[in-house]
């Protein structure tokens, strides 16, 4: 029932998502925008995923026992502010002049969020969502070093796969989030006119109502996770030296990496047309080690060990 467009829709948002990462990156970087202050440090992928453990089980917990005005006053004021980030690299990339770099930036992110709370349409999620990936994809990229990148997007391919395969409960936040209209799926439906009141009562775990299912879902994390890979790859392969200027072999890497990525991502987009929930990371995160490998073997000669 899913259209080619469809597919063609969630395959720009995937590779825009890390494309645009990638550009915004050495702002960023310059800026010292870095979650952790060591990147090269192996502790720091298990610090990330135990707090996206914490922060995994709490919208559990909120989902099932919090009002839901609250879940989404408390997610939208998170996107608020990464939003916020975006848009001030932005404006940093065109004006050194304050007060712009601040207002402008504040300004768009209130009305995006407030566009969030009080129309929260498809459209709406879908813009939100990939402002907050490009952020989210950017930071991370430029905070995990090459050997810790790999290292948790190793880690959340199997976590992936365990949690929507087995124990299931990543289905259950997908249902409890998309009835709250947040953005933490990309929507991609067949019809301009979609309702989204039509996943209000989404059931991904019934397997029987597959086949029913026309709109394309993915989450916003499938598109951020390998694209932690491929910025992390053009920033930390490239000669630091002053301001953050990226490097042909770099690059090369890095587009070797999404290539691989995006070679995942087809295999992925062959297992959802059957309808059937999947778990994303284990073929994106695959498809981009694989690709960073090979090509970091045919740039550099060797492997980054």
């Amino acid at each position: 029932m899913r259209s080619r467009g469809q597919y063609i829709g969630v395959f720009l948002l995937f590779v825009a998502v890390q494309l645009v990462a990638v550009a915004f990156a050495p702002v960023m970087y310059d800026l010292q925008f870095q979650a952790f202050e060591d990147p090269g440090d192996p502790i720091n992928p298990l610090i990330y995923f135990a707090m996206m453990m914490v922060m995994t089980a709490g919208l559990l917990l909120m989902i099932k026992y919090a009002k839901d005005w609250a879940i989404r006053l408390l997610f939208i004021f998170a996107v608020f502010m990464t939003m916020f980030f975006v848009f001030y690299t932005i404006a940093l990339m065109f004006t050194d002049e304050y007060p712009l770099f601040e207002t402008i930036p504040t300004a768009l992110a209130f009305a995006l969020a407030y566009m969030l709370w009080r129309d929260p349409g498809w459209i709406v999620i879908d813009v939100v969502g990939f402002i907050v990936a490009i952020g989210s994809t950017a930071v991370l990229g430029i905070s995990l070093g090459i050997v810790p990148a790999l290292l948790l997007l190793i880690v959340l391919a199997v976590y992936d796969a365990v949690a929507v395969y087995k124990t299931k409960h990543m289905l259950t936040l997908a249902e409890g989030i998309s009835g709250l209209r947040l953005p933490i799926l990309f929507i991609v439906p067949k019809n301009r006119d979609f309702d989204m009141r039509e996943l209000d009562d989404l059931d991904l775990k019934d397997e029987g109502g597959a086949e029913e299912r026309s709109t394309l879902m993915m989450g916003v994390g499938d598109a951020v996770i390998p694209g932690i890979l491929v910025v992390s790859a053009a920033i930390f392969l490239s000669d630091v030296d002053g301001a953050m200027a990226y490097t042909t072999d770099a690059i090369l890497v890095a587009i070797g990496t999404l290539a691989g990525a995006f070679i995942g991502f087809a295999l992925l987009m062959r297992m959802v047309s059957s309808g059937k929930p999947q778990a994303g990371l284990p073929y994106l995160n695959g498809g981009a080690i694989a690709g960073f490998l090979v090509a970091h073997l045919l740039v550099f000669g060797g492997l980054p060990f």
